[in-house]
């Protein structure tokens, strides 16, 4: 676990590492994360980000999913936290301002058809955001359609296209950010101000098959124990 964490801080220093917290969902975990000077991460659930909050762990949190009812992600705004959730259309924008939330970035369907909106539409979304007194930190989008192509070239050429999406869409959004890419993408992106990589701390036997330098950091030992009646 340490040398893969320090392998990625290495890698992706301080602000540029946005670690994803689902894939290990443990807050004692998160806090070695920071511990290497990442001081946001990223939840894929409104349970994860309040469970960050309750640990201290609340300076920073990313959102990168959208919620149509944002209201308890409000109510840890109001205590204090900072937390940033993802939108990608007018009924995400306005349950972001209705809850109190105050930054957003603009999420943006680079290739993986899972969620944001299109390229073209993002500069139109970041107005209607700003309007609604929301700051647009940027733009956010996820790759995840290339974090298991086997080719590294291969899986290098689609993450440059879904990139060069993403920064399209950043031209017409402004803000600081462009958060992208996991850690089958870790050392390919060169588009993403902060890597939104999480598997890489423990490692699976699917990203083990690409031959990236980050080990398993569990085992697993099975010990026989006979007991005597």
């Amino acid at each position: 676990l340490a040398a893969n964490l320090d392998r990625m801080a290495q890698a992706w220093p301080g602000e540029r590492l946005r670690p994803h917290v689902k894939a290990h969902k443990c807050t004692e975990l998160a806090r070695h994360q920071r511990g290497r000077g990442h001081p946001g991460s990223t939840c894929a659930t409104i349970r994860e980000a309040e469970g960050m909050a309750a640990a201290g762990l609340g300076q920073d949190l990313l959102l990168a999913n959208e919620v149509l009812d944002a209201s308890r992600l409000g109510a840890l705004v109001a205590a204090g936290a900072r937390v940033t959730v993802a939108v990608d259309s007018p009924a995400t924008v306005h349950a972001a301002q209705r809850a109190g939330l105050r930054e957003v970035p603009i999420d943006v369907n680079v290739g993986l058809p899972r969620c944001g909106c299109s390229p073209d539409d993002a500069g139109s979304l970041a107005a209607l955001a700003r309007a609604a007194g929301l700051e647009v930190r940027g733009v956010m989008g996820y790759e995840g359609h290339t974090m298991l192509v086997s080719d590294r070239a291969d899986r290098g050429r689609q993450v440059a296209d879904s990139m060069a999406l993403l920064e399209r869409a950043h031209d017409a959004v402004g803000g600081p950010v462009r958060s992208a890419g996991g850690t089958g993408s870790w050392d390919l992106n060169t588009s993403a101000t902060e890597l939104q990589a999480g598997s890489y701390a423990l490692m699976d036997t699917a990203y083990a098959a690409l031959g990236l330098p980050f080990g398993p950091a569990l085992s697993i030992l099975a010990t026989v124990i006979s007991v005597n009646p």
